[in-house]
């Protein structure tokens, strides 16, 4: 997705005298600022002690992830706007931030990405506003996003076929040619079925924000860039308390 930052301003026109002026520092910034195309995470692997992103970005941008002790990772990506950048995997729960650089300008990812660490567990980037992107394995719920308002339901499924899902009623839900499948649901719902599974969602938003463990998944609260406050659930018998 590409967001114009650039400040819409008009020069006037003259006839005659004044040949063209030399472009002052603030325009050739705001010239440069004109695009820029925020990192987001098509696929994110394990190898070993080390995880892989593969994302896009800016072209020639450099791609920075930062954890929230200010540790950084950063690569350019290429012309094209492609990237991958290999970097540790935590020792604990860690939500990242994620900007691209091009040039002077900065701009974040519309989300985070969460890792839950060494032992295991979620790996998805949590998006403001839309379902989160899981990259581990888990079958058939990934995750349930909310603002106490509305909710959105995702997962992975063999492409083009349907999954039950079950909350106030019940819906056959498309999968996409890419093999997810996302579904919207009124509230929050404290209990939910999904291809023949139950599952118990915590999906309150009291407190700080904060990851915490909950019976069969983790809970994440969190302030997206825009200020609002999402909950997002992530099944997981493999959770743990993050630092």
């Amino acid at each position: 997705m590409k967001r114009r930052i650039a400040l819409c301003f008009l020069l006037p026109m003259f006839a005659g005298a004044c040949g063209e002026q030399a472009a002052s520092p603030r325009e050739a910034s705001l010239s440069e600022a004109a695009w820029v195309t925020p990192p987001g995470l098509k696929d994110v692997e394990i190898e070993g002690t080390s995880l892989t992103l593969a994302g896009t970005a800016s072209p020639s941008g450099r791609v920075v992830v930062s954890d929230p002790d200010g540790s950084q990772f950063a690569v350019a990506a290429d012309g094209d706007g492609t990237f991958t950048l290999g970097m540790p995997m935590p020792t604990a729960a860690t939500l990242y931030r994620l900007e691209v650089q091009s040039g002077q300008v900065r701009y974040p990812a519309p989300g985070r990405l969460f890792v839950a660490g060494t032992s295991g567990g979620p790996i998805a980037f949590v998006i403001a506003g839309s379902a989160t992107r899981r990259f581990d394995a888990v079958s058939p719920l990934d995750d349930v996003d909310s603002d106490g308002t509305t909710s959105i339901l995702s997962g992975r499924a063999n492409a083009g076929t349907t999954i039950r899902v079950e909350t106030d009623i019940a819906r056959d839900i498309p999968v996409g040619p890419d093999g997810r499948w996302a579904a919207v649901t009124v509230g929050a719902p404290a209990r939910l079925r999904v291809g023949g599974q139950d599952f118990a969602p915590l999906l309150t938003l009291a407190g700080s924000d904060g990851l915490s463990l909950t019976p069969g998944g983790w809970r994440l609260v969190w302030t997206a860039p825009g200020g609002g406050r999402q909950v997002t659930w992530l099944p997981d018998t493999a959770a743990q308390t993050s630092r």
